[in-house]
């Protein structure tokens, strides 16, 4: 009974290591910066020692990385490869791709979908327009609020303490420019995109697109990606939030209740 016990005791802990790692990557992911282990430790309601050593195991398997200036720890290479790969087989990406398709088909636009990452929108899948000035859209790239109605869209409905972090930065991580954030007026933005269900912005990047964007719910009716219309302002584009407002969210209900979403894909068909 004393062997048996203590297998279970030494199960009992190795699980509980894993659950700490996760919660310890989830905060740097979330942070979307150096943290250090003070700041972690406070985070997880543990003591700086044994944060340090659950850091010093993820920094030998290449999951977390010392910086060189030793202000703090951030995500490691490892995690790195392993998005990439996680990225071909995300479920979403396979289940939403078809609904995508059709889309695009319907009004002709560029189509994209991207995740959360960071407080960040991060493309995942794309779908070009076919036209000639048909924007360039990378699997991989980061978008960021004030600039980013997919990136608002994402806070909009994410935990508010992912909200509030990134208000904190003050501005966008761009680093050819800096755009100043304007907190109390992005938190309204934020009440106004949970009501409508939306974010429409005209030539948020200077580069002669629109962009409409709407969240997609999971089966736990979180918000598991925003689907995002990339328009051209061409003559005789006015008007693109009215006239691409409900393909863009009936086609995210669609996507939504094919995850399993009941709650919030009915509250966004009503706004329809």
């Amino acid at each position: 009974m004393a062997v048996s016990d203590n297998k279970k005791a030494a199960k009992s802990s190795t699980v509980h290591s894993v659950v700490v790692a996760s919660k310890l990557l989830e905060f740097l992911a979330d942070s979307g910066r150096p943290q250090r282990v003070t700041d972690i430790a406070a985070f997880l309601g543990m003591t700086k020692a044994r944060v340090s050593r659950h850091l010093s195991t993820l920094s030998d398997i290449g999951m977390v990385a010392k910086m060189p200036d030793k202000s703090g720890y951030r995500l490691g290479p490892t995690l790195f490869r392993l998005s990439n790969a996680a990225l071909d087989q995300y479920e979403i990406t396979n289940i939403a791709y078809r609904y995508m398709v059709v889309l695009r088909n319907r009004i002709s636009e560029a189509i994209l979908l991207a995740i959360p990452a960071g407080g960040d929108a991060l493309v995942v899948s794309t779908i070009s327009s076919g036209k000639p000035l048909s924007p360039q859209l990378v699997r991989g790239t980061r978008w960021s609020i004030p600039t980013s109605p997919s990136a608002s869209v994402i806070l909009a409905f994410s935990p508010d303490f992912v909200s509030e972090r990134v208000l904190a930065r003050r501005t966008e991580r761009d680093p050819g420019r800096e755009v100043l954030l304007d907190p109390a007026e992005q938190r309204a933005d934020f009440a106004r995109i949970k009501r409508q269900f939306y974010s429409f912005a005209e030539d948020p990047h200077e580069a002669g697109f629109s962009v409409i964007s709407a969240p997609v719910f999971d089966h736990a009716e979180r918000l598991e990606a925003a689907l995002t219309i990339v328009m051209n302002r061409r003559a005789g584009s006015a008007n693109q939030e009215i006239r691409f407002l409900k393909p863009l969210k009936e086609t995210a209900i669609e996507i939504s209740r094919a995850l399993g979403s009941v709650e919030m894909a009915d509250k966004m068909a009503a706004t329809l």
